[in-house]
């Protein structure tokens, strides 16, 4: 509007100046008043590239700018507020979790300690830190002990450090950490990629119908415990052909997943395992999820009925390497009528083929008996070389055993023979040694058909 005014002439012209018919006197009324119009304009101009600059600004504001922001606004608050466990022997601590939790006007925070973790040691900072502090309570760094089941709340105060400070309120946090009891069998979240879950996922319900996308192979369940002592199973039954029509709209290429937790940046206190099993098209599989609680005095079970939609008729055999169906597969590949995919052919060698039974080699075999060999002449000597190679091979091998058991019969049979002479040798010579003894013993022997001596 203003640059209308701006070129227009006959505004300042006829309505400012339209009772003066003086030349002279019009001409430089008339540039009086355009120049005014032109600071007019300027100004404006000016004050709505700042305000669009500041709005620009504003939305692409960092946690730093937050913070800057919170330090020019004279509030004391928390810079950061950390939990970690008491740390071991080998002085490790583990991080524990902090989320926000819906508190009105005052800020509050809530914490979960795993069964197996004691206590905590709480950190925090206030900011600005020239000019605030936290209170004794909050600023101390003894640790807080908790039993299992149970929860203790915590008011932390972030003050100013001198009283005579105007304009520089306090803020006051409230945090909440409890401890597991141990006997927990839910599970935090479960999800799976390119899937969702009928009815969305809910700890307190066990068991879910998840719908498949058809591109993928792999059923991937990431799972978050909500207690690291938590152990977790799965049980895959055997694959079902899936009793739909073919006008799901899973069929199509679009990947619907399920919403999850995103995920954290830093360190974490519970980190997401993964538990895998597949499934063809136009199948149906039951996976069940065995949760042990951390004391192991309880065991709960979820049940997932995965689906996975068929092929279209026109093109009903998936094909593993690009991801989508086809009515023709690949070289080496053949369409299996059970799994609905195309599947490799038993011969490597072979480029086409129904099952067990080849009809085309690649370039540099050829197709003898059923089986892809290496081309020859054509008449099948090849085949016949390679087979007796093999036998010579098994010929020679087979004499070397019969030459070495014969070798190792024959060293028996002489070990044997020279014991038996050893042994006659040294009774002879005993009988010998004793027959002397009786000659030096005349007097004491005794002869059939005599009497005594």
């Amino acid at each position: 509007m203003l640059l209308m005014l701006y070129g227009d002439r006959r505004f300042c012209g006829q309505t400012v100046f339209g009772s003066d018919r003086r030349r002279g006197a019009l001409s430089m009324a008339s540039a009086k008043c355009q120049f005014v119009l032109g600071i007019i304009l300027v100004v404006f101009l000016g004050t709505w590239h700042v305000s669009s600059a500041a709005e620009g600004t504003a939305e692409v504001l960092t946690p730093r700018d937050n913070l800057q922001i919170a330090n020019a606004e004279k509030t004391c608050h928390l810079a950061n507020l950390f939990l970690h466990s008491l740390a071991d022997d080998d002085g490790v601590a583990e991080p524990i979790d902090i989320h926000p939790v819906d508190g009105g006007k005052v800020r509050k925070y809530a914490a979960s300690l795993d069964y197996s973790v004691n206590g905590f040691h709480l950190l925090a900072t206030a900011s600005p830190r020239d000019s605030c502090k936290l209170d004794e309570i909050s600023e101390s760094s003894s640790a807080v002990m908790l039993d299992p089941g149970d929860a203790r709340n915590l008011e932390i105060f972030v003050l100013a450090k001198h009283h005579n400070i105007d304009g520089l309120d306090s803020q006051k946090y409230l945090l909440n950490v409890s401890r597991l009891a141990g006997s927990e069998t839910a599970l935090k979240d479960v999800h799976v990629p390119g899937a969702y879950f009928v009815p969305g996922w809910k700890p307190e319900v066990k068991r879910f119908t998840v719908y498949l996308n058809l591109e993928e192979d792999l059923v991937k369940f990431q799972i978050l415990k909500l207690d690291n002592g938590q152990a977790v199973k799965m049980v895959a039954e055997l694959q079902e052909v899936t009793a739909e029509l073919p006008g799901r709209r899973l069929q199509g290429t679009e990947v619907l997943s399920m919403p999850h937790s995103s995920p954290q940046v830093g360190e974490a206190q519970h980190l997401t395992s993964t538990l895998m099993t597949t499934l063809d098209v136009g199948h149906t599989r039951v996976v069940q999820i065995q949760v042990t609680s951390a004391d192991r005095s309880r065991v709960h079970n979820y049940y997932f009925t995965v689906k996975r939609p068929p092929c279209p008729v026109d093109r009903r055999f998936f094909d593993g390497q690009s991801r989508r169906c086809t009515d023709i597969c690949n070289e080496g590949f053949y369409g299996s009528s059970t799994t609905g995919r195309c599947t490799r052919c038993i011969d490597e060698q072979c480029a086409v083929c129904q099952g067990l039974h080849c009809s085309l080699c690649f370039d540099g075999y050829e197709l003898q008996s059923g089986l892809c060999v290496p081309k020859g002449s054509g008449t099948g000597l090849a085949t016949i070389n390679t087979i007796e190679s093999g036998m010579s091979s098994y010929a020679w091998k087979h004499q070397t055993l019969v030459l070495v058991v014969a070798t190792s019969v024959i060293v028996v049979c002489l070990a044997c023979l020279t014991a038996l002479c050893h042994s006659g040798g040294f009774r002879h010579r005993k009988g010998s040694l004793l027959g002397d003894d009786d000659d030096e013993g005349d007097d004491y022997e005794y002869y059939p058909g005599s009497g005594r001596g």
